[in-house]
């Protein structure tokens, strides 16, 4: 079963797919690996002589916002972008369940299909817990594991949660006005993020919103993982509040070297925090 609502729905969020890859301005190869679970699309970039990390996007995001903050890595760093499965990508496939290991799978078949036997990897919102799920699966296929405002660690806290997200998006699908579209994506999303407004936009009309919120992940699921582990958090994140996250991550990662505060960011990071990511990502690749 197909999660966007009409054809055009999916023509018109590839088009911004393709929008935003192009406009970063950088020299890339698009890579199809078969998997059980369904054609995934692998976007690679950058220097192939450099230190390598695969990036895990947040929900319905896609490779081109995920390579956005750090494109100027690509200078000397290779870099592989995942499209997941199920989701508004140029992948393949339905969506995975998030109650068994699917996730760890399918994300080991796409590291095999590209021949990276060892890696770091970087797990963005929602692909912090399709990171997790791969570690929970096959630990040594990470040398070093960095989060990015994850999921699974933490959930929101209920009553800004529902004042929000959950009442504006709610009342955005009952009565579909725009105010409260506005409301709604005004509580992660800066507010001069044309393409991720816009792609937003897109997805609550023509596609089926899976609302579902990821597992939170038990400590026994990593206990054998034993690689370095990285975590950055926004300091305003409606999703997943830094503080909890922070202490759960020390709770459930014996192995956190350091964490690292977004100031004044919102759980999407403004694109005057991107010089300070490419920082602490080059310190800890």
């Amino acid at each position: 079963m197909s999660i966007y609502k009409t054809d055009q729905a999916r023509q018109d969020i590839l088009a911004l797919y393709d929008k935003k890859l192009a406009s970063l301005n950088i020299d890339y190869q698009e890579i199809d690996i078969p998997t059980n679970f369904g054609k995934t699309r692998v976007v690679k970039t950058g220097n192939p002589d450099g230190k390598t990390i695969v990036l895990f996007h947040g929900f319905n995001a896609g490779s081109p916002i995920t390579i956005d903050p750090i494109k100027e890595m690509t200078n000397d760093h290779l870099v592989y972008c995942v499209d997941t499965v199920g989701q508004t990508t140029k992948s393949e496939g339905k969506p995975l369940s998030i109650k068994d290991n699917s996730f760890g799978v399918w994300a080991d078949e796409v590291l095999e299909g590209l021949g990276l036997d060892q890696v770091t990897c970087c797990g963005i919102s929602y692909g912090g817990f399709i990171l997790q799920k791969l570690i929970a699966h096959k630990p040594n296929r990470v040398a070093k594991c960095i989060f990015l405002v994850p999921a699974g660690l933490v959930n929101g806290d209920f009553l800004p949660s529902m004042k929000k997200l959950s009442f504006p998006l709610l009342k955005f699908m009952l009565f579909k006005k725009e105010k409260d579209f506005k409301s709604f994506i005004d509580a992660f999303v800066p507010a001069d993020d044309e393409h991720m407004i816009a792609l937003q936009r897109v997805m609550m009309y023509g596609t089926k919103l899976n609302t579902k919120i990821p597992p939170l992940l038990k400590e026994t699921d990593v206990a054998h993982f034993t690689n370095p582990v990285y975590l950055i958090v926004a300091e305003n994140d409606i999703f997943f509040p830094y503080k909890p996250a922070i202490e759960r991550a020390k709770k459930v990662y014996k192995n956190l070297q350091e964490t690292h505060i977004l100031k004044n960011s919102k759980h999407i990071p403004h694109k005057a925090t991107f010089p300070e990511l490419q920082v602490k990502l080059r310190e800890w690749i």
